[in-house]
């Protein structure tokens, strides 16, 4: 579709000559913000319904970055027109609530993702993984690696239902669904909401996929990232994502 796609993005309102082959999607529409500093000639492409993307180049590069807010369906919403615009490799650099082997403040690299969430059943058939590109997922790896940050490898599980499977307060009524001892005998090493998602879509859609999750979130007693440490942490998790992209040849 990308060749002869002439028409702006419904919901992100920009061309296909704003948006470059690799892209970033992210939660945070103020991680969109903090990587456009981070990238030379930035120059912000949308802001509407909180969909921030901003084109700019790293280390000589053109890259893309979208916000997408929280959800697989809105995540998948986004993916979607950036690949019709011509995106043809894209990371996502968000949070995952540490379970396992994964530790608050570690880099995660998602080999593969449990498909909890229902959005990716709207484009791939029961059964079909939610698989990242091999050899973009070693490069992030290998970026998470040289951050200094303590880095852990495995699987993530995405769900659609935040308090209803994922994450049991006090503050607030829950069900918690999800049996997480199960998932992490299985080697679960992170919960988030749209990794399996990008992945399973991204490929299904033909697109290079990765996944990068800082753990700011401990699954197992909710202490959580904050202050400078977070600044730092997600620095260290765009700047590693970022060096593993630009690092990847695109697909032929």
């Amino acid at each position: 579709m990308a060749d002869n796609y002439t028409e702006r993005a419904w919901y992100l309102r920009c061309a296909a000559e704003d948006v470059a082959e690799r892209g970033v999607l992210v939660g945070d529409r103020g991680r969109v913000l903090v990587a456009a500093e981070l990238l030379d000639d930035a120059r912000i492409l949308n802001e509407d319904r909180g969909l921030t993307t901003a084109t700019g180049t790293w280390r000589g590069t053109p890259v893309t970055i979208s916000a997408f807010g929280m959800g697989a369906a809105i995540a998948a919403v986004v993916l979607h027109e950036l690949t019709a615009l011509g995106m043809r490799s894209v990371v996502r650099l968000g949070t995952a609530l540490a379970v396992g082997e994964a530790e608050l403040g570690d880099l995660i690299v998602a080999d593969s993702a449990l498909r909890g969430e229902a959005t990716s059943a709207t484009y791939v058939p029961k059964g079909y993984p939610a698989a990242p590109d091999l050899d973009l997922t070693l490069a992030l790896r290998d970026a998470a690696r040289r951050s200094g940050r303590r880095t852990t490898t495995g699987m993530i599980a995405s769900y659609d239902g935040f308090y209803s499977e994922l994450f049991a307060d006090a503050t607030m009524p829950s069900s918690k669904s999800v049996d997480v001892a199960e998932l992490v005998r299985g080697g679960v090493v992170g919960l988030d909401m749209e990794s399996s998602a990008v992945l399973a879509i991204g490929r299904s859609l033909g697109v290079r996929s990765g996944v990068l999750c800082l753990a700011s979130v401990d699954g197992r007693d909710h202490g959580k990232i904050e202050g400078t440490d977070r600044i730092r942490a997600e620095q260290d998790l765009l700047t590693a994502g970022l060096d593993a992209l630009c690092a990847t040849r695109l697909k032929d």
